[in-house]
């Protein structure tokens, strides 16, 4: 069961990576490459992602992305060095951003994205949210009836969208809807019987008050998955 929640973790991380790379690339070929830009932060707009979809990745680490815009246009940075807790991030042209993947914090605890340009620091902290927690009857261990329209219940907790997933061995099924705390239409009728899974990424988006940049958002997706059994 272990290996089946770590598999159902990656499809979520692919399937959030190859969102951002489908919007970064059609943004390419509407816009050409990026400029580079020099200057200080508080020239630039920055957005901060963090995709902690596994509750127990195999590295232990979770994917942090820095995007820097300014004109209302994404740019690269030709005289800045960028790190999120100390790990140095690098250009992704897929990301239109920098990025690496970096330890995993625990609930509570703080990512430090870091500008730095000729000695000066410029910080964006994120705070790690707790991950969702799901609500009876759809909770770990449980058996649950397969439906042409199955709901996952959960505890709402103002996220900007969830993303559910129903899975078995072979089949998955999910979609975004809002944070309302039951996220229902998933057609888990052709499933087989036996063990499957119950995932949710939450997304979290804020504008962080307080940094040395034109302005900065932060965005975080945190999921849990669990194990249950298909009757």
């Amino acid at each position: 069961m272990q290996q089946h929640r770590g598999m159902e973790g990656n499809k979520l991380v692919a399937y959030r990576l190859l969102t951002l790379a489908f919007a970064s690339t059609a943004a390419l070929a509407a816009c050409g490459p990026p400029a580079t830009v020099t200057g200080p932060s508080s020239g630039l707009s920055t957005t901060v992602n963090i995709i902690d979809i596994t509750e127990t990745p195999s590295d232990g680490k979770v994917i942090a992305v820095m995007q820097f815009s300014q004109g209302g246009k994404t740019v690269q940075i030709g005289d800045a060095t960028m790190t999120c807790n100390g790990v140095a991030l690098t250009y992704n042209g897929l990301l239109f951003g920098y990025a690496e993947r970096v330890p995993l914090v625990a609930t509570g605890g703080t990512y430090r994205f870091r500008h730095t340009r000729s000695g000066v620091n410029s910080d964006v902290n994120v705070t790690v949210p707790p991950r969702p927690v799901f609500a009876a009857p759809t909770t770990a261990g449980a058996t649950l009836a397969r439906s042409a329209s199955f709901t996952i219940h959960y505890v709402a907790d103002g996220g900007t969208a969830v993303r559910g997933d129903a899975s078995d061995p072979s089949h998955s099924k999910n979609d975004s809807q809002a944070d309302d705390g039951t996220h229902d239409g998933l057609d888990t009728s052709g499933f087989t019987p036996g063990p499957g899974t119950l995932s949710l990424t939450r997304t979290l988006q804020a504008a962080v008050a307080g940094t040395p940049f034109s302005s900065a958002t932060s965005k975080f997706d945190t999921g849990k998955t669990i194990a249950i059994t298909w009757q």
